[in-house]
């Protein structure tokens, strides 16, 4: 792996917390290891003079097959689209080769203290051209 590949890439084993009584992990356990694995990414942007907030315009996840304690996945996170003032996200959660879940996040850049929506900063979308699928 290349460094770019590593910072959109994480890597966890199930923790029993996660796992409901059907030997499966929470729904909601996949977009808590998806929001990590974003924040993961996130960290990496480039800075950016009064940058913009950014607030969850809408979640949604396919499940494929459930995952289990202790299992080991691995969640990549791309970019499926950028707009004027919006971020797609698609993670990709796989486990053994085979796809587990897609996870979407859609995040709006806003204002931070009207919670407006403002423009992508030049530099973020540059950024994040290098994740676009």
């Amino acid at each position: 792996m290349d460094g770019r590949e590593l910072e959109n890439v994480t890597e966890i084993r199930i923790p029993f917390r996660d796992i409901d009584m059907h030997g499966h992990m929470h729904n909601a356990a996949y977009y808590a290891h998806a929001e990590a694995a974003l924040s993961s990414l996130w960290r990496h942007r480039p800075h950016v003079v009064n940058e913009p907030s950014y607030l969850v315009r809408r979640s949604g996840c396919v499940y494929h097959r459930g995952l289990r304690y202790d299992e080991p996945a691995r969640f990549t996170v791309n970019v499926a689209k950028v707009g004027g003032s919006s971020i797609s996200f698609a993670v990709k959660v796989e486990a053994r080769g085979q796809l587990v879940a897609e996870v979407e996040v859609v995040w709006v850049a806003v204002d931070p203290q009207r919670h407006t929506p403002l423009p992508l900063p030049t530099a973020t979308r540059e950024w994040l051209a290098a994740y676009t699928v």
